[in-house]
């Protein structure tokens, strides 16, 4: 960081592989200054103070970028605009999106849209009511006023007579000129039931839900497919370049031996597929597959490229789709890892109770890059599963990476300019729309039913059933109808540990390096490298540890006391709160906390949120789950001692740290978020009474001089004589000696001695015992 004292010249910068757009409307504020956007020079950025007569100072980007992936650069696009051209967030409305509705659902929801306008019309003009008798009396009225909304141009004839009517003149009738659409009128009832939705959501009300309508499923079992895909593979998607014939002339040869050995085996035949079978499953392999297979990916490349243009996405996380799939793949709710370090009570909270199921996953596609930027695994879709993904989407998910092994990073992250979501309730609950807001993040949300409105999600969704779920044992195939009799609960044995590493190490390792055909035969992980490379940065930077926390945080109240304020054992206090606490006394305060993070919590004081660290700095980055398998263990060395000191507290969480870090895989793949009703009872059970000491010291010895150490480093073992209960384990002393020590006061001793009761003899190691001379009371004020 370089001061700058004059005026240079500033050049083109040379793109970094890594960074955000910083703008000349945009502050920074960097260790709680203020900054703004000068110019750039090569690689560095030149910012100067926003308030003051300071010089300007220049920063390297690539330490910005490592300060805002770190969570210390707050980033406020657009800060400095006028009022009046500052982006508005949105709140979460429907956006209809009517250019990507497919042309037959768009046909259908105008025509219920001029259906309701016109009905509505008549409520209003004629008084009719929204009742089946008095729209069956106007079908005939409803129609023709239908006819009119229903056009997307006003005919030459309807436009004359329209002027004339206006000017109380009658209209010469035009040749020609006839609706070439006329639009079905459907029964009353329906009629009245598309006004009522209408009312109810708006124009998103009307869509329907009948490209989703259908059977979809294969007329071959499970058996036939499998065996039909391999062939295929083998014969057609290859170099030699067979066509569908030969093709399916391999795969009748193919049936036909299997079909022997069945019998010999005394299994039933195998229903052959004829050409028409093979064509269609060819043509559900994506083109770009098909022709890197058959012709090479150069040529593959150069065939396909785009002509015209899709959606329009310019740079990285300007789009990114969320949404939930039910996984095809029936497997064991149960993990080996999560048992050591959740509870019984929790396990059972997520769903981790042993049974078979199909596991639901939220995840959160960047759309011009293709890249996965984030995934829960949940029982059941919820709101806290979308807001743990969308808190993946703004991490670094290298340690996800590493504890599969990949062998290619998983680094992408950011924060979304657009999300776009449908309409599930965990999408629609206030809690997910206003951390959105918080965070900056404009919300989108599509048309119920219209999965081609999150085209690339959903394509992202089939590719992953396709390609991974066919190679696990227990696949269900997505519905009972096309399982047919394959035993999925039978063949089910993956637990959740097994199923997270299959589905982590695929989407970094397989997917992130296939060739894309929307990519231009990219892989996804080439598409992000090369916008990096060439500066095509997100718009913006990383939110800083206090708005993830605001964000994020779970919303709890607590009291605040002369100690400060405690959440699951762990006591916060500031300068702050102290001043607040001297002018109101105990109050309850609302609170926000991050169970992945433990080292400071947010606090709402006069109108202000006020960050509040923990008293012990040793809780920086620890999450709440190693916290409570630290207590848990705290607990089972001694079940009645309360006080704790602070070396053995932290000895035990360095310890579970190291445990835990082999299982962080399925910990966090897995939704495992603490309700309010969680940390309630957690904090009834484990931590009543729990208090964390200062550091222990020396006490004054009772008698003679000297003082007393206390043995705490090895364990002591008890008399076989001595109950439990009575004796602290760890300690050479009875509990009631322990109990009636002074209390310390910021980590010092006290020098009020303590009353006489039994010790150990470390005090003779430090001094021989000396006569008490007791005159020396009598006389202490001469003395």
């Amino acid at each position: 960081m370089n001061a700058f004292t004059g005026i240079q010249e500033f050049q083109s910068p040379t793109p970094v592989k890594s960074g955000f757009r910083i703008d000349a409307h945009d502050r920074l504020t960097i260790e709680g200054k203020a900054y703004r956007l000068i110019g750039k020079s090569g690689p560095n950025v030149v910012l100067r103070p926003a308030e003051g007569e300071e010089l300007a100072e220049q920063f390297a980007m690539s330490n910005l970028a490592r300060l805002s992936a770190a969570g210390k650069i707050k980033h406020e696009v657009g800060y400095y605009l006028p009022d009046d051209q500052k982006k508005v967030t949105l709140d979460g409305n429907v956006e209809l999106l009517l250019a990507e509705l497919p042309p037959d659902a768009l046909k259908r929801l105008k025509t219920r849209h001029a259906l309701v306008q016109a009905v509505k019309d008549m409520i209003s003009e004629m008084g009719i009511r929204n009742n089946d008798d008095d729209l069956r009396a106007h079908l005939d009225e409803i129609r023709r006023r239908a006819q009119s909304y229903f056009q997307d141009h006003a005919l030459e004839r309807e436009m004359r007579q329209h002027d004339a009517a206006r000017n109380g003149e009658k209209a010469r009738r035009a040749r020609g000129n006839k609706v070439s659409e006329a639009i079905d009128v459907p029964n009353p009832s329906t009629i009245r039931k598309m006004v009522k939705a209408y009312d109810t959501k708006g124009i998103a009300g009307l869509a329907d839900r009948l490209t989703r309508s259908g059977n979809f499923s294969s007329y071959f079992r499970p058996e036939e497919l499998a065996l039909l895909t391999q062939t295929i593979r083998e014969s057609y998607l290859t170099l030699e370049r067979k066509s569908i014939k030969a093709t399916t002339e391999d795969v009748k040869r193919v049936f036909k031996k299997e079909n022997a050995q069945r019998k010999v085996d005394g299994l039933s035949s195998l229903r052959t597929p004829g050409r028409d079978a093979v064509r269609a499953h060819i043509n559900k392999i994506d083109k770009l597959t098909v022709m890197i297979a058959r012709y090479g990916r150069e040529e593959a490349i150069k065939s396909l490229r785009p002509v015209s243009t899709g959606l329009q996405v310019e740079r990285p996380l300007q789009r990114v789709e969320m949404d939930e799939c039910k996984i095809d793949l029936m497997g064991l709710f149960a993990s080996t890892g999560l048992k050591g370090i959740l509870s019984p009570q929790l396990l059972e909270a997520f769903g981790l109770d042993g049974s078979k199921g199909r596991w639901w996953l939220v995840a959160a596609i960047d759309c011009r890059t293709r890249v996965f930027l984030g995934m829960k695994l949940t029982r059941d879709p919820k709101t806290s599963s979308a807001l743990e993904c969308l808190r993946m989407v703004l991490t670094d998910k290298g340690e996800w990476a590493d504890a599969v092994g990949a062998l290619t990073p998983w680094s992408q992250a950011g924060v979304p300019e657009n999300l776009v979501t449908d309409n599930g309730a965990a999408f629609k609950a206030w809690l997910f729309n206003s951390t959105c807001m918080d965070l900056g993040i404009s919300l989108t949300r599509t048309i119920a039913g219209m999965p081609s409105m999150r085209g690339i999600i959903e394509r992202a969704f089939g590719t992953i059933n396709g390609q991974l779920m066919e190679r696990l044992s227990g696949r269900t195939f997505g519905s009972v109808a096309e399982r047919g009799d394959h035993p999925s609960e039978k063949r089910a044995c993956l637990d959740t540990d097994a199923q997270a590493y299959a589905l982590v190490r695929y989407i970094v390792d397989i997917y992130h390096n296939t060739p894309h055909e929307g990519l231009g035969g990219r892989t996804p992980l080439e598409q992000w490298e090369a916008d990096m490379e060439d500066g095509n940065f997100p718009a913006r930077g990383f939110p800083d540890t206090r708005t993830m926390r605001l964000a994020f945080g779970t919303r709890l109240q607590r009291n605040l006391r002369k100690t400060g304020v405690t959440v699951m054992g762990v006591n916060y206090h500031s300068e702050a709160l102290a001043a607040h606490y001297a002018m109101t006394g105990a109050r309850a305060l609302d609170v926000r906390w991050d169970q992945a993070n433990l080292g400071a919590i947010e606090v709402f004081v006069d109108g202000n949120w006020y960050e509040v660290p923990a008293v012990h700095d040793r809780f920086e980055g620890v999450d709440a789950h190693t916290w409570l398998r630290a207590r848990r263990a705290l607990r089972a060395r001694s079940a009645s001692r309360r006080h704790w000191d602070e070396e053995t507290v932290f000895k035990a969480l360095d310890d579970i740290e190291a445990l835990v870090a082999k299982q962080s895989l399925t910990r966090n793949l897995v939704d495992t978020t603490l309700t309010e009703k969680n940390i309630r009872n957690i904090e009834t059970s484990l931590f009543a009474g729990f208090h964390v000491g200062g550091k222990s010291t020396t006490q004054p010895a009772g008698i003679g001089c000297g003082r007393v150490i206390s043995p705490r480093a090895e364990e002591t073992k008890l008399p076989q004589n001595a109950p439990q209960s009575r004796l602290a384990i760890g300690a050479a002393k009875p509990i009631e000696a322990a109990e009636t020590l002074p209390k310390r006061k910021s980590g010092k001793a006290s020098q009020k001695p303590s009353p006489s009761k039994p010790r150990t003899n470390l005090q003779d190691t430090r001094m021989p015992r000396m006569k008490f001379n007791t005159n020396f009371l009598q006389n202490k004020d001469k003395n």
